[in-house]
């Protein structure tokens, strides 16, 4: 994969691209990847398969710290070198696939007063030579990628607030980081019992994984 950082594209520039079932590398995409899972992805995922985040977890996913941000990263499990979800119809969960899944063949950046986003290049890839031309908005509105973008925000604010810290967690930092991220209904547990949250954000998912990403916030930087 390659990301071609000479065009630096705003929510108005443009580009071409398109995927469908009739074009040869359909799919393609889908194979040899490393897919890094944020809490929203998790939390839409798991609702789709109607798992427990638990469950989820164990069957599709592993785990390891981060070696730039010493954090836990969460990886999608490979199944013979390809996504466990891709079908040869396409996503079996498409309506809730992951956010980088979404973005494709865009990679989004963003800093304190900005955001924009550059061009995945893969030779494979033929979507480029589709007719279909899209601006960034465009593509984001079509894609369903606002809410993505959203929730990620919250989530790498705590994870870029951890690693400017420069702090090291501890074991149980560690867990308590993993629980309150990745495993939602764990953590809800662990709130309801602790007395840390009310019952309206108790019922809510998307109102779970952003208090439990303040919570720790608050529990691990003071903010």
């Amino acid at each position: 994969m390659i990301i071609d950082n000479s065009r630096k594209l705003t929510f108005d520039d443009k580009f071409r691209f398109s995927c469908h079932k009739e074009i040869r590398c359909f799919n393609r995409c889908c194979h040899d990847l490393n897919i890094f899972l944020t809490p929203y992805d998790i939390l839409r995922i798991k609702r789709n398969l109607g798992l427990s985040s638990d469950e989820f977890l164990e069957k599709y996913t592993r785990w390891h710290v981060g070696p730039e941000t010493g954090l836990p990263v969460v990886v999608l499990k490979m199944v013979d070198g390809k996504c466990p979800f891709v079908t040869d119809d396409g996503c079996s969960i498409y309506r809730d696939r992951p956010g980088a899944c979404r973005l494709y063949p865009l990679v989004r950046m963003r800093s304190r007063n900005e955001e924009y986003y550059y061009i995945i290049v893969e030779n494979f890839c033929e979507g480029f030579n589709e007719n279909k031309e899209w601006t960034i908005r465009e593509w984001l509105d079509d894609q369903g990628a606002w809410k993505y973008n959203e929730m990620n925000d919250v989530f790498m604010e705590l994870v870029l607030g951890l690693y400017s810290s420069g702090r090291k967690l501890s074991n149980e930092e560690m867990q308590k980081f993993y629980m309150a991220c990745y495993d939602i209904d764990r953590f809800r547990e662990f709130a309801r019992e602790n007395g840390i949250a009310d019952n309206e954000t108790l019922e809510d998912d998307e109102k779970l994984v952003e208090f439990g990403i303040n919570w720790l916030k608050q529990t691990l930087l003071s903010v």
